[in-house]
């Protein structure tokens, strides 16, 4: 290939990079092959996350501070936030390394220290040992989680759930994971520096000078962040935090985070213990779960190959890899896609990653941007989508009626079913405008159905929120992405994609009988249940 030819089909696919992303972009962009990232591995790493499924939802990965591939699945976006579980731990734990370097506690301070008044009397002479380290390592030695206790809890009695939860064994020498150890420091953190807003105290030390601006953290009852979940980023925004972390606290010349801090919290503080319990079983899944043996920081878990990583349920990850000059991100929303990812980014990259530029590859980082600019959830009908009869689009028209009697979750009914359908009052499809009429108890809610494989964007309340579900589709107006068509003569399928959370719900109307039936199916909640929901 001449030079010319060569510098037109770069500047070609550095144009769809562009052209692809719609929000401001701090990182500089790069060909993979100028960082030393062979186009063809990234390829083989969009392939393996792709070829799981729909779990998938967005992934970037960084070399040498340079955005080198990213890509979201349709209808997810760069624009939108997205759910980050437990990955929002890392966020508390930031806020305790603040308040140790503003002396407003130590990590050897005990827990009942801040709150004498909700000590119970007598009480475990083991809790009365337990120390701010001891919830940052997640070995407070308590015998279960409190985090469910806390949030359903009046507001004002959440920390006295938390000292209303037995003990199991002397803290600071045993794992167990636990989102109420997080919901504790959150806790602390409120009464030690006076903001119950987390996000307010983190923003001038932290997400104004990282240009984080779009941002959203679940509550605790009492008004306290969740701590341990609930907190909402964009991709790009997570992807700093990463590329912060790799760089020490440092950014842009600037310290924004404590040195002692990130050394203690990116270095192993708690062997791994009871890994494959309930609720580690959302991360890790079946199998390939070699990475959480490895042992526990700060709220951020360490790895293999030299790592240490976020980590969030259903797939939320940052992996930095110090050795190589990596940060590698993804979004997902199934049960074990944290496993999943984590394996396909070591199985791909590994030993791929050259410490000098490479040669340009202008035709496999052709192959690599349009696949990534491509990517989307499975959309239910393509365009060879089938056509109905004139019956089923007059009863689609139509529409359905719930009855009166309420769904029943106790007889064996899909937790999809309980969480979409609780509040849906009637369903109607007007094939003429490709509108699905959603009507529940908040109100008559219209959204235009994306066809032949595309995505439309819209907005829909469906579910009331319950602090036993995860947070996965909050309350209020959530962005959605609706595509859908016949699947038969007779039948309609429209896919909803909560675009903020892993949910993914779709909605079959049947116009094949003497009148419309419907069922719902969601490919998260039939992965993973929640503990408390079975």
């Amino acid at each position: 290939m001449t030079a010319p030819r060569l510098a037109a089909a770069l500047a070609a696919v550095v144009a769809l990079s562009a052209a692809s992303a719609a929000v401001p972009q701090p990182f500089p962009r790069a060909t993979p092959e100028s960082q030393g990232v062979p186009s063809e591995a990234v390829l083989d790493l969009v392939e393996r996350l792709h070829a799981e499924g729909d779990w998938v939802h967005a992934y970037m990965l960084i070399r040498h501070g340079k955005v080198v591939a990213e890509g979201w699945w349709a209808p997810y976006s760069a624009d939108e936030r997205h759910q980050l579980y437990s990955a929002s731990k890392a966020f508390t734990a930031m806020g305790v390394g603040y308040a140790a370097e503003e002396r407003l506690l130590t990590l050897n301070d005990r827990v009942d220290w801040f709150f004498p008044w909700y000590v119970p009397a007598p009480r475990d002479p083991r809790a009365a040992a337990m120390r701010v380290r001891d919830l940052m390592a997640m070995s407070s030695g308590l015998k279960s989680d409190p985090f469910d206790a806390m949030m359903t809890a009046p507001a004002g009695e959440q920390v006295r759930r938390f000292y209303e939860t037995p003990m199991d064994v002397e803290p600071g020498i045993f794992f167990r994971y636990m989102s109420g150890n997080t919901a504790m420091l959150a806790q602390i953190l409120r009464r030690v520096t006076g903001e119950p807003d987390l996000v307010k105290y983190l923003d001038s030390r932290l997400f104004s000078k990282l240009g984080i601006e779009d941002m959203l953290w679940a509550r605790q009852p009492d008004g306290t962040v969740a701590g341990g979940s609930g907190f909402e980023l964009r991709t790009e925004d997570l992807a700093k935090v990463g590329q912060l972390l790799l760089q020490n606290g440092v950014w842009k010349g600037e310290r924004l985070l404590p040195l002692w801090w990130v050394k203690q919290a990116t270095s192993c503080q708690t062997p791994y213990g009871n890994v494959l319990d309930p609720v580690l079983a959302l991360h890790v899944g079946t199998e390939g779960w070699e990475d959480w043996e490895v042992g526990y920081g700060y709220q951020l878990w360490m790895g293999r190959h030299e790592t240490f990583r976020l980590c969030g349920a259903f797939g939320q990850i940052v992996i930095v890899m110090p050795s190589e000059d990596v940060v590698f991100v993804s979004n997902a929303g199934g049960g074990g896609a944290n496993s999943k990812s984590v394996n396909a980014f070591y199985d791909a990259m590994l030993g791929k990653f050259s410490k000098s530029p490479l040669p340009e590859n202008p035709y496999a980082l052709k192959r690599l941007r349009e696949r990534s600019a491509a990517l989307s959830i499975t959309a239910p009908a393509a365009k060879d989508a089938a056509k109905p009869t004139p019956a089923a689009a007059a009863m689609a028209r139509r529409g359905w009626r719930a009855p009166e009697e309420p769904v029943d979750a106790k007889k064996g009914e899909a937790a999809a079913r309980t969480y979409f359908e609780e509040s849906v009052k009637a369903l109607a499809f007007d094939e003429a405008t490709g509108t699905l009429v959603v009507s529940n108890s908040f109100g008559r809610q219209e959204l235009k159905v994306g066809r032949g494989g595309e995505w439309e964007r819209g907005e829909l309340e469906a579910e009331k929120h319950s602090a036993l579900t995860l947070s996965r589709v909050p309350g209020g107006k959530q962005p959605v992405g609706v595509s859908g068509g016949w699947t038969s003569p007779t039948e309609l399928k429209a896919r909803i994609c909560f675009v903020r959370s892993p949910a993914i719900v779709d909605v079959i109307l049947d116009c094949g009988g003497d009148a419309m039936s419907v069922r719902t199916e969601c490919q998260l909640f039939e992965r993973y249940r929640h503990p408390a929901e079975k």
